[in-house]
């Protein structure tokens, strides 16, 4: 089963990634992931955008760091609902 995962990557000045942190939950749909992935980077108190070359937002703080949010698909192995607890 395929999720998706938010990550947050930290830029440094020449825009190399310097730290990578994945965010919590997963979703389902990309489309849903993509919309945290812009609200993390509306968040970020400074400029944000869409970043077309990367599939990704983009956003600085107001100390000036820049963040990639990205969107990334993982595979899971789905989850047995134990009996006592299906309805």
């Amino acid at each position: 089963m395929t999720v998706f995962q938010l990550v947050r990557l930290v830029l440094n000045e020449t825009h190399q990634v310097i730290a990578r942190v994945p965010l919590q939950p997963v979703f389902e749909l990309r489309q849903d992931a993509m919309a945290m992935a812009e609200f993390g980077a509306a968040r970020s108190n400074g400029e944000f955008r869409y970043d077309s070359e990367h599939d990704c937002w983009w956003a600085t703080d107001a100390n000036g760091r820049a963040f990639r949010f990205v969107v990334e698909a993982i595979e899971v192995e789905p989850v047995a609902i134990a009996p006592h607890l299906a309805a």
